[in-house]
């Protein structure tokens, strides 16, 4: 397995409280066969009960509880960045995780925000290299101005730094979405009364892929073989 299945692998056996054994491992081909490895240590954990579902409904409460919003209103199809106030946004982001004991996705840059940090970075880095590679071959410089886009990188991630009270935009937007990422993050906790559900098991799984990876939740289907068609090392 390569260095990116291993702390895949890894990620997957905290979030369930599993160790799976290298030769097991080994023969982990496909999503499908990842799902069936996980399940076959879960064995005994079952449970009836959605916790999709369960975490929707306690979500409900809490955007009730804490922003006053009719219960009727706040649907799957809802989206998040509605429900939660646009003012004091990350403040109140962050207040709702601890209140609720729960760990929630990152907030991203809005607009135009995204868009500019993208492009910094590639005039930092990559201008970098370039003036580092022109001073080298054409003017003789030694081969310590390659530190040039070091510096570059260290730069973008200073305005990263700089533009966090930017990041006020919740992805997944949708609730439904939102909730099974949250599932996701908070899995270990969820579960430690209440047992385990299949579909939700492998729903855990193919989010901790889809993160890790960088992949489109679209991608991960039970046949795709996780190094070959997924690009996974």
């Amino acid at each position: 397995m390569g260095l990116d299945s291993i702390e895949i692998l890894v990620k997957v056996e905290q979030t369930f409280g599993i160790s799976i054994p290298d030769r097991e491992a080994e023969k982990i081909i496909t999503v499908g066969d990842f799902h069936d490895a996980v399940w076959r240590h879960l064995e005994g954990k079952y449970s009836d009960k959605c916790k999709t579902q369960l975490l929707f409904y306690r979500l409900r409460i809490s955007f009730f509880d804490s922003f006053r919003i009719a219960r009727n209103d706040i649907r799957p199809d809802s989206s998040v960045n509605d429900i939660f106030p646009a003012e004091r946004r990350r403040e109140q982001y962050f207040e709702f995780a601890a209140a609720n004991n729960i760990k929630l996705p990152a907030l991203t840059l809005a607009k135009p925000w995204g868009s500019f940090l993208a492009y910094f970075g590639i005039a930092a880095i990559v201008g970098g290299l370039a003036l580092s590679l022109i001073l080298i071959n054409f003017f003789d410089y030694t081969k310590w101005t390659l530190f040039i886009p070091v510096a570059g990188i260290i730069l973008t991630v200073f305005v990263s730094g700089l533009l966090n009270p930017k990041r006020t935009v919740i992805k997944p937007s949708s609730l439904r979405e939102f909730t099974e990422k949250l599932l996701s993050m908070n899995y270990a906790a969820i579960v430690k009364d209440d047992g385990i559900n299949r579909k939700e098991v492998e729903l855990v799984i193919n989010h901790i892929l889809v993160d890790m990876a960088g992949l489109e939740m679209e991608e991960v289907t039970r046949e795709k073989k996780i190094h070959h068609d997924l690009g996974i090392d």
